[in-house]
């Protein structure tokens, strides 16, 4: 019997070899996409460019990714995702890419793989797939450390925030005026600054994740930073809509712990530049494993802890945010027991279906609502809801 997938991999890998195309791939913990959406941007100023589309990042979707590479592509870029370990390295001996890139480690899959070392050795399975010739840009990430060490390729530490520390790339957030930052950007040989169409940390983050990858590619950097004021988004993942009166981030794809918290700090960021309620419309964390409930409580205590106005948490495991969050209301905002924090208002529904009423009375004029979940809750939904509300009252 024929095994299609083992076949269409092998077809794939076919015309890997006869390409001269340079190969991106690309994974992590959370900003995959995002990521793999800047660098084909950025590699698209330089020349011609076939990127995954969509959430094509699996045994499938890497090979008729590849399968759309012609003769004049200059640059591929491959989304990798991975559910269990091994599916990175399959995905690597498929693709043979001249650039990895992992995005960050955080706990995502844990019912799948275990532990948070089992994440990162799933991920590192990029780097222990790629040749002497080839080369590895990585966040200074501590769990990376003994696949850094022990690696064949060259390898480009990269992070993001004001001190470089080892990082050969590095980059940090100058300015934010609206939706659009001043990023400075640093590596060996110069840095610039660029102002970008964007503001939420997590994408500057990933920026500097690109950078390094296109430094790594030793590709002309200022070109392809040329490329950053064209990106287009994959949907629903931090997307900014305005609705009449709200300001609805859509990043209702996916979610982790470490995402949704950077999610927040995004939110409370936005509240403190343009004023108006920070509201968190937050739903279950899936595969999380036996630490699931704790890890969804967490979250709702860092909610707590940048005092977000309103939490709604939709979903089974996602009533414990709610939990943590209220767990939180006899503490001081930052330590600081003069500045006592306001009333704390946070609901639970186990449900999607039905929330949108009940949400529309607790939702006033001037917020700020960011909607994320991992896709399975179906949060998509309310968020288009939302966008045709907000449009009616506006």
């Amino acid at each position: 019997m024929v095994d299609t997938t083992q076949a269409l991999g092998r077809l794939a890998a076919a015309v890997r070899r006869k390409s001269t195309a340079q190969v991106f791939g690309v994974t992590g913990s959370a900003g995959k996409t995002s990521t793999k959406d800047l660098l084909r941007s950025m590699v698209g100023a330089v020349g011609p460019v076939v990127a995954t589309v969509a959430n094509e990042n699996n045994e499938i979707g890497v090979p008729l990714t590849l399968l759309r590479v012609e003769r004049d592509t200059q640059f591929t870029v491959l989304e990798m995702g991975m559910r269990g370990q091994g599916q990175i390295r399959d995905l690597v001996e498929i693709a043979r890419p001249d650039v990895g890139v992992i995005t960050t480690i955080a706990p995502v899959h844990l019912e799948l793989v275990g532990s948070l070392a089992d994440v990162a050795a799933a991920k590192a399975e990029l780097i222990q797939g790629l040749d002497a010739r080839a080369v590895a840009a990585v966040p200074l990430e501590p769990m990376l450390d003994p696949y850094v060490r022990d690696a064949r390729c060259r390898i480009v530490p990269f992070r993001y925030g004001p001190e470089a520390g080892e990082a050969l790339v590095s980059g940090s957030a100058i300015r934010t005026t609206g939706e659009r930052t001043l990023l400075q950007l640093r590596w060996p040989e110069g840095e610039v600054e660029i102002e970008v169409p964007f503001s939420a940390r997590h994408r500057l983050e990933n920026t500097v994740a690109a950078t390094a990858a296109c430094y790594a590619a030793g590709l002309p950097l200022e070109r392809c930073l040329s490329g950053l004021e064209a990106v287009e988004f994959t949907p629903a993942r931090g997307d900014e809509i305005r609705a009449g009166e709200w300001v609805i981030i859509d990043d209702s794809y996916n979610a982790n712990p470490a995402a949704v918290n950077l999610a927040l700090d995004d939110l409370a960021a936005r509240r403190r530049e343009s004023g108006g309620r920070a509201v968190a419309i937050l739903g279950d964390m899936l595969e999380l494993g036996k630490k699931s409930r704790e890890y969804h409580r967490l979250v709702g205590q860092h909610a707590a802890e940048l005092a977000i106005d309103l939490v709604w948490s939709v979903g089974r495991e996602a009533e414990a945010m709610v939990e943590g969050y209220l767990s939180q209301g006899e503490h001081d905002i930052d330590g600081s027991a003069q500045e006592m924090r306001p009333t704390l208002e946070a609901h639970h529904r186990a449900e999607v279906d039905g929330l949108l009423a009940d949400l529309m009375l607790s939702l006033m004029p001037g917020d700020i609502i960011l909607v994320k979940a991992s896709r399975g809750v179906g949060l998509d939904r309310l968020v288009r809801a939302l966008v045709t509300r907000g449009g009616k009252r506006g």
